[in-house]
């Protein structure tokens, strides 16, 4: 029996082997010193906003990684839920428990402040959208109600298609439909203004991560367990499911690799994973640079099929060289 066992033992070594591809290109710098509770990157990678752990909202410059714009402490909520940045990086709104506020980066003044509710009375905003066209806005609430409001007419149709907090909301790239996820497990994909759903997918346990193509063809679910798929935004049948060797896997961020294959997702712990998305197939785990341990990724950005930025709770910006991936299905 252990002749029969030695050849599977060399080559799960062999196997093993392929995985130590060394993908990061190291840290490229840290943003402040106080950690990180909320980080996007623009739409265009040119930006970040930070919210960090003293409640200071930063806006930065990528390139030169240096603050262009702090919101007065005296202006911020008592609590930061959501920060948004329009497509065109002139305006930042900042979400509170029930309050959006809106502020000019070009003026850096804040133009307005909206109060949004949900229908129980006591739900807080979880989640926040911004229409490409920023002349709409998505309002989600911890109670599952949806608040479909237009900038301009300030109109809002509300209703309550989810049961537990919305935490996912995602626009087409017309403007026209978006898609809503939950923590009771259910996805639905709605026409702005109608509160009948194009489709819906139920899974069993809360989504905890979602992500949509540029082109709004496909998108990736994950729920707390042991189900992630990529589907289509067509009809929301699926198209691929995710494949590793562990029982279960918790996925938080993730981001698809446009022009390419590549979907690269973070787990609630310092990993960022590589996979397929055509096959599946886990390409490979790596760990990102951490200054304290239980270091997470709080967003990621890819400037090209070719390289991918994360930047972590720690405030790092850390560099990845996907090409080093091409040959590997």
């Amino acid at each position: 029996m252990l002749y029969r066992l030695f050849p599977i033992i060399i080559v799960l070594i062999l196997a093993g082997c392929e995985d130590d591809i060394s993908l990061s290109n190291g840290t490229v710098t840290q943003l402040g010193d106080k950690g990180i509770l909320i980080g996007h990157f623009s739409q265009d990678g040119t930006k970040l906003v930070t919210v960090d752990s003293s409640n200071s909202l930063s806006v930065w410059n990528s390139d030169t990684r240096a603050p262009e714009f702090t919101v007065p402490q005296d202006k911020m909520p008592d609590m930061v839920r959501e920060v948004v940045l329009s497509k065109d990086n002139n305006m930042l709104i900042v979400v509170g428990d029930n309050q959006l506020r809106f502020w000019s980066l070009t003026s850096k003044k804040l133009v307005t402040k909206v109060n949004f509710t949900g229908v129980s009375g006591y739900g807080y905003i979880s989640s926040v959208a911004l229409s490409p066209a920023m002349d709409k806005i998505v309002v989600a609430m911890s109670d599952g109600t949806v608040n479909m409001a237009h900038l301009h007419t300030q109109v809002n149709n509300q209703f309550a298609p989810h049961s537990r907090p919305v935490m996912h909301v995602e626009w087409d790239d017309k403007g026209e439909l978006f898609l809503t996820a939950a923590q009771d497990g259910k996805l639905a994909l709605w026409r702005f203004g109608s509160p009948e759903p194009v489709f819906t997918k139920e899974f069993n346990h809360r989504v905890t991560s979602l992500a949509v193509r540029n082109d709004f063809s496909e998108f990736f679910v994950s729920d707390a367990l042991d189900n992630q798929v990529i589907a289509s935004l067509i009809d929301g049948a699926d198209k691929s499911e995710l494949k590793y060797m562990a029982r279960f896997k918790v996925f938080r961020k993730a981001l698809f690799i446009e022009q390419s294959r590549l979907l690269a997702t973070s787990s609630s712990k310092s990993q960022l994973t590589i996979w397929d998305t055509k096959s599946g197939n886990e390409l490979g785990t790596w760990q990102i640079n951490t200054v304290n341990s239980g270091a997470t990724i709080v967003d990621m950005y890819a400037p090209s099929k070719e390289k991918l930025v994360t930047l972590s709770s720690d405030g790092l910006l850390e560099e990845w060289a996907l090409n080093m991936l091409a040959n590997r299905r």
